[in-house]
């Protein structure tokens, strides 16, 4: 997939760098997913700071790359344009966030 092509996923998403990070970093060390982000929300005293969305989005940069349960998980910055509320999708305008995707890593 090219940078700038539009796509369509369910997953964690957050509103900085350093949250998605955090709980990148909390996995890396064991933690459940649902516990990693609850610590993340606590730390950033904000109930939404990190969650699980459905979303449209552009990739826009990989930040960083973590192994966690022997998978390459990363950090990337990007740019929605719409979000599924359960019902329909509604466009989002200049919304940029942090998701944890697992990355592709390379061959060697």
């Amino acid at each position: 997939m090219a940078d700038h092509d539009t796509a369509v996923g369910v997953g964690m998403i957050c509103n900085t760098s350093q949250q998605a990070e955090r709980f990148v970093a909390l996995r890396a060390q064991g933690s459940a997913p649902d516990k990693a982000m609850a610590a993340v929300n606590d730390e950033a005293k904000d109930p939404h700071a990190c969650g699980l969305a459905a979303i449209a989005f552009m990739r826009d940069a990989t930040l960083d790359s973590k192994p966690v349960a022997d998978k390459l998980v990363q950090v990337v910055r990007i740019n929605v344009v719409a979000g599924f509320n359960g019902s329909g999708w509604q466009p989002v305008s200049g919304l940029v966030q942090y998701a944890v995707m697992e990355g592709e890593g390379e061959t060697i």
